[in-house]
C-alpha cells in the first residue's frame, strides 16, 4: 500500500505556466509555525486537512502570477509558496491527510484532487492559524450573527493592501490577514482565477527529491469569462 506522502501523479506545470506571459508579484511571506499547509476558500477552512507533506517550520514567500485579459483586466493564473530558491523540475498533486489509498488509485490521469472556492478568494495558513482564523471568525459573528466578515475586516485591509497595485483591481486582490494582530501567524489571500470553482495545487520538487514550491493552478485557461465575481462572504 503505497502511503499518500508518496504519492507521486506528476503535472508538466513548467510548459502550462510559460503558455502565456505572466507578470509575477511578491504579495507577501506567510509564516509556517508547524509546517503543515492549508490551501482553501478562506471562508471555508474549517474541515479542510493540511496537505500530507509538511515543510519545515520557518516564514517563506508568496507569489501570485498574473495573467492580462486585457490591458486594464488581469486575473490570478497561479499562487505559489516558494520554499527554496532552487527551480522545481517536476509537480507532483498535493494531497490532504484524509484522503485514502483507495481514493488516490482511482485517480485516472486527467483528473486532480483539490480544494473549493465559493468565494472568489483562496488563501495559504498554516494548521496553527486556521484555529486562530476560525475564532477570530466566530468571535465577529457572535458578535452580530449579521455581520459579514469580509465587509466587517477583509474589505478594508484588501483595499489598503493592494488596490492600488495597477494589476489589481480598486478593491484589492490580495491581502495578508493577521486573524490575531499580536501574532505573526498570518493568512495569505489572493482573487482565485476567474471566482469560485475546485483548483488542484502541486508540489514542485527538484530531482532530489527536495521540495521547492508549492503552486495552486487556477485553470483560468479552462474557463471563460462570463462576468467578473464580486467577492462574498
Amino acid at each position: 500500500m503505497k502511503d499518500p506522502k508518496d504519492f507521486e501523479f506528476y503535472y508538466d506545470l513548467e510548459n502550462e505556466m510559460n503558455f502565456q506571459e505572466l507578470v509575477e508579484i511578491h504579495i507577501g511571506d506567510v509564516n509556517l509555525p508547524t509546517g503543515k499547509i492549508i490551501a482553501a476558500d478562506p471562508f471555508f477552512t474549517e474541515g479542510q486537512q493540511p496537505f500530507a507533506r509538511s515543510v519545515e517550520p520557518d516564514k517563506y514567500p508568496v507569489f501570485i502570477y498574473m495573467a492580462e485579459i486585457d490591458q486594464l483586466h488581469h486575473r490570478v493564473a497561479y499562487a505559489k509558496i516558494k520554499f527554496r530558491p532552487e527551480n522545481a523540475t517536476k509537480w507532483m498533486l498535493a494531497v490532504t491527510e484524509d484522503l485514502t489509498q483507495e481514493e488516490l488509485d482511482e485517480l485516472s490521469e486527467d483528473e486532480f484532487y483539490g480544494f473549493p472556492v465559493e468565494s472568489g478568494l483562496a488563501c495559504f495558513l498554516d494548521a496553527e492559524t486556521n484555529a486562530s482564523l476560525i475564532a477570530k471568525m466566530d468571535e465577529v459573528q457572535d458578535k452580530d450573527p449579521e455581520a459579514n466578515y469580509y465587509d466587517e475586516v477583509l474589505a478594508e485591509e484588501f483595499r489598503q493592501y493592494s488596490g492600488k497595485n495597477q494589476f489589481s483591481r480598486e478593491l484589492g486582490d490580495w491581502n495578508d490577514h493577521h486573524p490575531d494582530k499580536e501574532s505573526d501567524n498570518n493568512v495569505i489571500m489572493f482573487a482565485s482565477g476567474w471566482g469560485d470553482g475546485y483548483y488542484p495545487a502541486y508540489w514542485g520538487v527538484d530531482e532530489e527529491g527536495n521540495t521547492i514550491e508549492l503552486v495552486i493552478d487556477f485553470l483560468i485557461n479552462d474557463f471563460d469569462n462570463e462576468e467578473d465575481e464580486e467577492f462574498e462572504d
